[in-house]
């Protein structure tokens, strides 16, 4: 978790500056191009991986052959995945109503599936191996070499929305090669139709959840870039990437722990279960005032890392935050039961939340509304979508039904409490000081909150679980104990 949790902040501290550069040098209309070129490969990458990074950790013995195996499916089906997006991208460009370039940048984005089969393999098995010093190092530097190089470097010399498209490839590319150098595994496919059909019983179904995810995921970008604009669709990417950045790396480092090391434990049901609802705890109490801190700090965090272009944004960013704590929840509720590997009623879950946004956008078309419409039709699917998860998990672990309930309330309490002292801080700041000394300000009275939290928050049931599972350092709170 510490290694993790430490290359989050690392990518975190690096991708807010990159953001704040990028935002200078390019407009709305090249990020709502690119979001919408991106859209394509995403959807292909969910069939090009099938689960395969997911059955190399969750299986719970995995050998030389299985290795070969997996490679060999990984290959075949980037390769078919690849060709299949050269193909549909110009049809691809006509329903999002966008330019010619954007045939030609979906093509090369969809490169990534062509070397995507080295990484995953590879990856599962450091992931598998906990090796997550590795994986820490592969992550930032990837990170670091293809957006702050690549992409920084070709913008400034005037490639426009191409620099976006390089800076993505460059970092799918060291993903893929940093961790086989790391593993080096067989490269030679081994095609045993058998061995292939085991995998996909849990592969497939996992590929069946990423590919609903992605939809409702994105739904709501494809809809805004056809119907709204390219424009809108930028500043709804800006907007999500602010809101959400900072919660997205807290959840997705916890995700890389969770998955190998609950898929150890998985026929405990015992261990499993408090498991499930320490990590909520934490997640939760983590998660959602951090989202109270940058709804109420929206408008200095728009200006001063986008710049005055993107005001559009501002509204955009607590609803859209909101949504992105919601869906992450319920991405670590998903965490539990794939390493668990009952990961069947997840389709329906998605299912049911992919009619909701669709059901709910046609509606909010109908009726004339915007985007603010589209966005609370996104909030409403997220959060269907994580009160289903939880009935679910309720059930597999009945146990846990109140101490996650108290983590909720917990969680919501300390929001608003968050929320309110920033409001306050503005208040009291706003007319006599600029923007960045009132950012300042809210930030610092955040971090005070958070350490009164961490130091006397013992009743809070997610400190608890984060001082007895070792996640904080014990000087934090043995000295709030002690006083």
């Amino acid at each position: 978790m510490r290694w993790t949790y430490l290359t989050s902040a690392a990518c975190a501290a690096i991708q807010l500056p990159y953001a704040a550069v990028m935002a200078r040098l390019l407009t709305p209309e090249d990020f709502g191009l690119m979001a919408l070129a991106y859209l394509v490969p995403r959807f292909a990458h969910q069939f090009a991986q099938s689960g395969l990074g997911s059955a190399v950790i969750q299986r719970p013995s995995l050998t030389e052959r299985d290795v070969r195996v997996i490679f060999a499916m990984a290959l075949t089906l980037g390769t078919c995945s690849y060709a299949a997006v050269w193909s549909v991208a110009p049809y691809a460009t006509e329903l999002a109503h966008g330019p010619s370039d954007l045939t030609g940048m979906i093509r090369v984005l969809a490169l990534s599936m062509l070397f995507g089969p080295l990484g995953t393999t590879s990856s599962g098995l450091l992931s598998r191996g906990m090796r997550y010093r590795a994986i820490a190092l592969i992550d930032l530097f990837s990170f670091v070499v293809g957006y702050c190089v690549i992409a920084c470097g070709s913008a400034l010399l005037g490639a426009g929305v191409w620099s976006l498209v390089y800076g993505q490839l460059g970092w799918s590319l060291l993903l893929s090669l940093l961790p086989y150098l790391m593993v080096r595994h067989s490269l030679r496919p081994l095609f045993d139709v058998p061995a292939m059909r085991d995998v996909m019983r849990f592969g497939g179904k996992v590929s069946a959840n990423g590919l609903l995810e992605y939809l409702t995921a994105d739904f709501a970008k494809l809809a805004i870039g056809r119907y709204v604009g390219v424009a809108a669709a930028g500043l709804y990417d800006r907007a999500t990437l602010l809101a959400s950045y900072p919660l997205q790396q807290i959840q997705q480092a916890a995700s890389k722990v969770l998955l190998p090391g609950l898929s150890r434990i998985q026929h405990e049901t015992s261990r499993l279960g408090a498991s499930y609802a320490d990590c909520t705890s934490v997640t939760t109490l983590v998660l959602f005032p951090l989202w109270a801190v940058i709804g109420a700090s929206s408008e200095q965090l728009v200006a001063l890392l986008l710049g005055g272009q993107w005001q559009g944004s501002v509204q955009l960013v607590p609803v859209l935050g909101l949504a992105g704590v919601f869906g992450l929840v319920a991405q670590f509720s998903g965490t539990v039961v794939e390493a668990m590997g009952v990961v069947g009623p997840k389709v329906v879950i998605h299912l049911v939340q992919l009619t909701v946004l669709v059901t709910g956008t046609a509606l909010a078309l109908h009726l004339g509304g915007g985007l603010h419409a589209l966005m609370a039709v996104l909030l409403v699917g997220q959060l269907v979508r994580l009160s289903l998860f939880q009935v679910w998990l309720n059930r597999l672990f009945p146990t846990t039904r109140r101490p996650t309930a108290q983590a909720y309330a917990q969680a919501a309490a300390l929001s608003g409490l968050v929320w309110g002292a920033l409001w306050s801080v503005q208040q009291a700041l706003e007319g006599s000081c600029p923007g960045p000394v009132i950012l300042v300000a809210k930030l610092a009275s955040a971090a005070v909150l958070a350490l009164c939290c961490v130091r006397y928050g013992g009743a809070l049931h997610g400190v608890r679980a984060a001082r007895e599972r070792g996640l904080l350092p014990a000087a934090l709170w043995r000295a709030g104990r002690a006083q």
